[in-house]
């Protein structure tokens, strides 16, 4: 189903009762293995950052956590997921507690913490040691040569360019998502660029020399697949440009080799697929002023044909703050369709909705966002410097990242 162009998707509301006295065996546990276990265990799945620094799966292992838990969850930076309240519900991918939830675990936590019986813990969640978070690939490309990132580096972004051999793509394919795994632990993320002639390209989104944008590896996002039926084209004899992105803290012995890998996913050759486009709302003209807490960076787009969105990703680096997408329908009618008060570097997610949402040409979408360049912000490096647009995590960006396909056909083939 089509959301409404006004109209909010909604979830069913389930009420439960918060146990007088929590136990971590019947109740705490079965909220870690639906809500954190995945990341929070033994050799998890090696993606987008997502390696958590210690295992959530049983009594031993949570107890010396059990206050900091409750902080996390609390605060709701954990599970790690920012849109406002009033999106709950929304977007497909949402990961949050639901209040009954974190009401339990602080309850948990200031009864003591108290493992209870073993017998009402239940069946241990299973994870199969998978190599890649959706499966196995289609086809898997790796960078043709390790990468050495020497210890002097600090921040690199070298441009890595594979030709698909009809070794690796005898013929065209429709790509349902792409997976990407950074190799060394200095890979921050991956952005993958290929020549598509069905993506139409707005001029100012367009990518140098015609190639678009059909995916990576952005910090904290899980892989997921597109809406059904919705695709990029991958034809084969093109050529991948991949930009990596490397970013650690140099000294001597921190040098790393790297042979990052990307995994394809296609649908089947005789599916019929509506093509997307992957392009931000943004500026390069901006500057942030020293010590400015709160400053704003607007910057809009008017579609001028009817147009489905399928998600969001705003992006910002250390001093980013806060994303908000607006969009102003031909009628003069406005809607909020993503706040992000609380926007994190380390945790750059995909705003997903569960059907594409339509909307009429003359549609304006304006992304505003909040830049903390105080000192009052922990991961500003230098809050005494104005800042501008730049490639480096020290400098900033402000990008509203929008995943769309047009609803009209015309000049998309």
């Amino acid at each position: 189903m089509i959301v409404g162009i006004l109209g909010i998707a909604t979830v069913p509301v389930v009420f439960a009762e918060v146990p007088d006295q929590p136990t971590f065996t019947k109740d705490v546990l079965p909220i870690l293995q639906e809500n954190c276990q995945e990341c929070h265990r033994l050799k998890p799945i090696k993606v987008s950052g997502m390696v958590a620094p210690f295992a959530l799966m049983e009594y031993k292992e949570v107890r010396p956590w059990a206050k900091a838990i409750a902080k996390e969850v609390t605060e709701r930076y954990m599970p790690p997921w920012f849109a406002a309240e009033e999106f709950h519900g929304v977007f497909r991918n949402e990961r949050s507690l639901s209040q009954d939830d974190i009401d339990t675990i602080v309850r948990w936590v200031d009864q003591g913490a108290k493992r209870g019986n073993p017998a009402d813990a239940p069946e241990p969640a299973t994870f199969s040691n998978k190599e890649w978070w959706l499966g196995k690939p289609d086809l898997v490309v790796e960078l043709p040569e390790k990468v050495w990132v020497s210890d002097e580096v600090e921040d690199w972004q070298p441009m890595i360019n594979v030709t698909l051999t009809p070794d690796l793509l005898p013929e065209d394919r429709w790509i349902k998502t792409i997976e990407a795994q950074g190799d060394a632990t200095s890979v921050h993320h991956i952005v993958v660029y290929s020549e598509n002639p069905h993506q139409e390209m707005r001029q100012e989104a367009a990518g140098a020399l015609g190639y678009g944008n059909i995916g990576g590896l952005a910090p904290g996002a899980e892989p997921s697949l597109l809406q059904d039926g919705y695709g990029i084209l991958l034809k084969k004899g093109s050529t991948l440009r991949i930009s990596m992105h490397y970013h650690k803290e140099p000294g001597e012995g921190t040098g790393e080799w790297d042979q990052s890998r990307l995994g394809f996913y296609f649908y089947d050759k005789d599916e019929d697929v509506t093509p997307i486009n992957i392009e931000p709302i943004g500026r390069m003209d901006f500057e942030i002023p020293a010590f400015k807490k709160d400053h704003v960076v607007s910057m809009q787009h008017t579609f001028d044909k009817p147009f489905e969105v399928l998600n969001f990703l705003p992006h910002m680096h250390l001093r980013g703050s806060a994303a908000k997408y607006t969009a102003t329908l031909p009628n003069g009618d406005k809607e909020v369709l993503l706040d992000v008060p609380r926007y994190d570097y380390a945790w750059q997610l995909y705003y997903e909705y569960p059907e594409p949402r339509q909307f009429p040409a003359g549609t304006k979408i304006q992304v505003d966002m909040t830049f903390d360049n105080s000192d009052e912000n922990p991961n500003n490096p230098d809050p005494s410097k104005n800042i501008r647009f730049g490639p480096s995590t020290t400098d900033e960006m402000a990008l509203g990242w929008m995943y769309y396909s047009w609803t009209e056909t015309t000049g998309t083939d």
